[in-house]
């Protein structure tokens, strides 16, 4: 009974996020509705056509180098998750981090779950506890755990932006095909993106725009750090993450990574 609640608020994280409402942050540079992920984004066929450029292992590099250079950040996660052919809104979570290794998710919900946190200590330990009510709840998880296992099918313990950008070296080593577009100015965004586009090492012959895909990257062309991440799964699309408000080298204290 007691783990339930807890359990329920890390399976709805995104990279991080749950049921939660935006009206806790303002809108940041990269905020979006439903309604413009389904009318503004590009479709996989747009998509295909503009990211041709082939690229290897050193682009892929350069992402986890960039990511390596922010002694730490923090970000609104806004993620949406595509359900009978419908995006739903899934909400949010802050979420900070700091070299090295240091994580922590923190719910912003009009609910029960609001101001659970998850948090990734010094010591390697994962601590979660609930929200509201639930805050005195603490307990430790196990980094394997089905839990934290996320929409994205990242887990959360590994979706800060060095672990995602060594994931992508990962399927690049194990035979994915990876190409990039120039910087090109879409909606919803409000200033030029890269497009990197990601597809499976077994269906990159395949005719069908988007059978091969498996993610969809937004790039900062300046930074190359993600903006939004699009992933699939058996080909079409099944979550969507902005990364809003991101906020680099504030000096976060180590204090905000213990629980």
């Amino acid at each position: 009974m007691i783990l339930l609640p807890l359990r329920r608020f890390l399976v709805a994280l995104c990279v991080a996020g749950v049921a939660a409402s935006t009206a806790y942050l303002s809108p940041g540079a990269f905020a979006i509705s439903k309604q413009e992920l389904e009318t503004s984004l590009p479709d996989s066929a747009t998509v295909d056509k503009l990211a041709k450029v082939k690229v290897g292992l050193p682009f892929i590099e350069s992402l986890a180098s960039a990511a390596s250079d922010l002694h730490d950040y923090q970000c609104f996660c806004q993620l949406f998750t595509l359900k009978q052919n419908e995006w739903k809104d899934y909400g949010g979570a802050l979420v900070s981090f700091k070299q090295r290794e240091l994580l922590r998710a923190e719910i912003k919900s009009l609910d029960y779950r609001n101001g659970s946190v998850i948090v990734r200590q010094s010591d390697g330990v994962l601590r979660g506890k609930g929200g509201g009510t639930l805050g005195l709840i603490k307990m430790t998880l196990k980094p394997d755990s089905r839990t934290l296992r996320l929409p994205t099918g990242f887990s959360l313990a590994k979706s800060d932006f060095l672990s995602l950008s060594n994931a992508l070296k990962q399927q690049l080593a194990a035979g994915a095909l990876a190409t990039v577009s120039p910087p090109v100015k879409i909606a919803p965004f409000k200033q030029p993106v890269l497009i990197l586009l990601m597809r499976d090492k077994n269906g990159v012959e395949e005719t069908a725009v988007g059978t091969a895909f498996v993610h969809v990257v937004y790039l900062n062309p300046k930074t190359k750090i993600p903006v939004a991440w699009n992933t699939y799964k058996d080909g079409h699309p099944n979550a969507f993450v902005f990364f809003d408000q991101l906020d680099f080298n504030k000096g976060l204290s180590d204090s905000l990574f213990t629980l």
